[in-house]
């Protein structure tokens, strides 16, 4: 099975348009999003005209990461869609987020995207902060352990190729992808705080959210026994 994804130009200035709208509008929004609770309608409503399901599940799994790497609010209202007026889904920080019941295959990509979000921005917040204080791996027991931080990146690269070759319909389960990327998310989460410590566990901060966030994205679809036994079912299908 080929693994290796070249993007189209048109995938590439969609990506450019997506990242340049997480700068613009939810990137500045995310830390006020967290605090408050509430998603402003202005912004739910410029999510939910992205349409990024219409074009195509592979475009989707795309952007979403890049929305749930500023906000797993703003990506989770994308990948499973509008909800109504009064639910919860659209809470930033994914508080109170509803749980889906018999959830889509559309809805697994859509929330292991999510995941990719949360792990990819843990894995930027401590490699910003150790690259600012000089760090550098050595062996001496009693160092930081910074070889977590290559396993956790390695991990979330093999997640996001899972995740797009279930998208891109290459016999991979929507169900599989979903397990993997949320165990990646949780791992590159974990590697974070082993390194930077508590001190970076501080309300309001990119780990706090982090380590909330991952724990809600692995939930809101079921429980993982669930999802693997969906990707036990496809696999032997």
């Amino acid at each position: 099975m080929e693994m290796t994804f070249d993007f189209t130009p048109d995938q590439d200035a969609r990506l450019a348009e997506v990242r340049a709208f997480v700068a613009e509008a939810v990137a500045p929004a995310a830390a006020v999003l967290d605090d408050t609770g509430q998603m402003p309608d202005a912004l739910a409503g410029r999510l939910d005209a992205m349409n990024v399901w219409g074009r195509g599940a592979f475009d989707a799994v795309v952007a979403i990461e890049e929305l749930s790497t500023a906000s797993a609010s703003a990506g989770a209202r994308v990948a499973l869609g509008t909800v109504p007026s009064g639910d919860t889904t659209g809470l930033a920080g994914l508080r109170g987020i509803a749980p889906v019941n018999d959830p889509t295959e559309q809805q697994q990509l859509g929330i292991a995207a999510v995941c990719l979000g949360i792990g990819r921005a843990a894995l930027q917040e401590v490699l910003r902060v150790a690259r600012s204080r000089g760090d550098r791996a050595t062996g001496e027991p009693s160092h930081a352990p910074h070889w977590t931080l290559a396993d956790a990146a390695t991990d979330l690269d093999a997640a996001r190729l899972l995740v797009r070759a279930a998208a891109a319909g290459r016999s991979v389960a929507a169900a599989a992808s979903l397990v993997y990327a949320a165990g990646a998310a949780s791992r590159a989460v974990d590697a974070a705080l082993r390194i930077l410590g508590t001190g970076a566990y501080e309300r309001g901060s990119v780990l706090e959210r982090c380590s909330r966030d991952v724990r809600a994205a692995q939930l809101i679809l079921g429980t993982e026994d669930a999802a693997r036994r969906q990707a036990a079912d496809a696999l032997l299908g």
